[in-house]
């Protein structure tokens, strides 16, 4: 494997892991909520980008663009249907993949 690509590998896998960190370390809520779609989509877009990197290496245009269609929806799943909670900072993530959360189930508070 290419030096250059195993460094790069890793500092954008630690990257991610210190955003992440970072993200779900702190307990306010306004940051959680201001800092949450910037952080969702940059993790989905690089680990679906990654996949579908991966996937097209093999040659496979049709199986290509399955999984860059996969990557957008986990995208805009991530990013526009989680919500955070500004009473206690949880992340609501929808159950039925479609439809927003109304409430928080941890507190009760009406989501925005």
């Amino acid at each position: 494997m290419n030096e250059t690509l195993f460094i790069a590998y890793f500092v954008i896998w630690f990257a991610l892991a210190i955003g992440n960190f970072l993200l779900f370390r702190g307990k306010d809520p306004a940051f959680r909520k201001r800092w949450h779609r910037p952080v969702a989509v940059v993790n989905s877009l690089i680990i679906g980008g990654m996949i579908v990197l991966m996937v097209a290496l093999m040659g496979d245009w049709r199986a290509t663009a399955i999984f860059a269609a996969a990557a957008l929806f986990f995208v805009w799943l991530a990013a526009f249907r989680t919500r955070v909670c500004p009473g206690c900072g949880k992340f609501a993530q929808p159950r039925n993949l479609i439809t927003p959360e109304k409430f928080c189930s941890k507190c009760g508070t009406a989501l925005e």
